[in-house]
């Protein structure tokens, strides 16, 4: 995921769609379709395709790849994504949904409650897809133990190592921390070696970077961030240690004070300089970023890690795809979602991409390099927000989760203060 794409989350208006899903209104159609009508078909119909820009490489191509092997069509219509849910709500109402939806993984909870989308829960458990997608798109598509949506682009947070440097600062390279001891000593060597180099970097006035980078740290402590309403829990033990955490690193200095200002721009930029040790990112951007395709350095990747041994998390992001329930294309609708969703497709559409597949039960090849392999096996293991609210209280610039955040970590606050702030800002938005 791309900071652009990061960026452009925080500008969704959401208001339409969550009064539009909270209120239980199917738009316009009397008589959506249900599962048991349907049956996979390649009739040459051709079917209309919402997504938003910034995925192409994978949205686009994969849709390449099913048009020249089947008779059906699907057209692409790229969506901007501060438009993305006014549109839909507008399109909901007047019955004029396209025949998929491919949707911001954030967003999903609030499209699969609105009764706009089909129900794939049966259709997957007959074609053998279910159990086997990526756990995070699941999860934001599930809505009363029902299924609306699976994974259609897949990326996953870690952080990137310089290994040059951490060389030079008497590190071992093949061996990154697990731990968050580890991160801070081998942070401290790395500043250790001057020349305006820093041992680690976020891009902390971001919102959608810092909650895709950061929030792992509290989901590799065993709690999550919200409860079964999808409401905020900030005041917790677990989210104190985590503030914690980057408190002491930035104190430290092994932070640049210039992170605090940077608002996307540098997610990758500054690492890809080669004056950082370590960098909380995303897996996608190493692959499309001058990191990946003409490396300067020698560098790597790992899991965001807990305080104690073995304990990590990732937050997966991405698109995910569903089919409206209101298409008069639904059975060439699922012919596409079932292709997608096959081991085939996973194995020879988008590892040839590269890109993270749907298919979890599919191992990456070791010739695509670790740079894939490494994202691919944690997006396994990926979690994601459910929550109507995220939008409003962690994608705004002038939401709880930022502040909260950049006062512990530039401000010096106490963690527990600055919890306590926040869980009150977030209960006034979700009450």
């Amino acid at each position: 995921m791309s900071a652009q794409q990061f960026r452009a989350v925080t500008g969704v208006a959401a208001v339409g769609v969550l009064s539009l899903a909270l209120s239980g209104c199917a738009g316009g159609a009397a008589e959506p379709v249900v599962a048991t009508d349907i049956s996979a078909e390649d009739s040459g119909a051709t079917l209309e395709l919402w997504v938003r820009p910034g995925n192409e490489a994978v949205t686009d191509a994969v849709v390449e790849a099913y048009n020249q092997a089947h008779d059906n069509t699907v057209s692409i219509t790229h969506v901007p994504a501060d438009q993305y849910m006014t549109k839909f709500a507008q399109a909901a109402q007047t019955n004029s949904l396209p025949d998929l939806l491919g949707t911001d993984l954030v967003l999903m909870p609030q499209l699969a409650m609105t009764g706009e989308l089909l129900d794939l829960t049966d259709l997957l458990a007959e074609s053998g897809a279910a159990g086997n997608l990526a756990p995070a798109h699941i999860q934001a598509s599930t809505h009363d133990d029902r299924v609306y949506g699976v994974p259609y682009v897949a990326d996953t947070s870690l952080y990137l190592y310089n290994k040059d440097l951490f060389r030079e600062a008497g590190l071992d390279p093949e061996t990154p921390p697990t731990t968050w001891d580890g991160i801070q000593e081998a942070a401290a060597a790395v500043s250790a070696l001057g020349d305006d180099i820093s041992g680690l970097y976020v891009s902390a006035g971001c919102t959608g970077c810092m909650s895709y980078t950061l929030s792992p740290l509290v989901w590799a402590q065993g709690v999550d961030i919200v409860d079964r309403e999808g409401k905020f829990e900030y005041d917790t033990p677990e989210v104190q240690a985590a503030l914690t955490f980057l408190q002491e690193l930035s104190e430290a200095g092994d932070i640049p004070a210039s992170a605090k200002t940077d608002t996307g721009e540098g997610f990758f930029a500054v690492f890809a300089s080669g004056k950082v040790g370590i960098n909380f990112a995303g897996g996608n951007g190493v692959n499309t970023s001058t990191i990946g395709t003409d490396p300067a350095f020698d560098f790597g990747l790992a899991p965001i890690p807990g305080p104690v041994e073995g304990q990590f998390a990732t937050f997966s992001g991405g698109d995910a795809l569903s089919v409206a329930a209101s298409s008069d294309n639904a059975n060439e609708a699922w012919h596409f979602i079932e292709w997608l969703t096959s081991v085939e497709t996973s194995e020879d559409v988008y590892f040839s991409l590269p890109a993270i597949p749907p298919r979890v039960d599919t191992v990456a090849p070791s010739s695509l390099g670790e740079q894939f392999t490494v994202p691919a096996e944690l997006v396994k293991d990926g979690q994601t927000y459910v929550s109507l609210w995220y939008n409003d209280v962690v994608a705004s610039a002038q939401g709880p989760w930022l502040e909260m955040v950049q006062s512990v970590m530039f401000n010096g606050v106490d963690p527990a203060e600055a919890t306590r702030i926040a869980q009150d800002a977030a209960d006034a938005i979700t009450e």
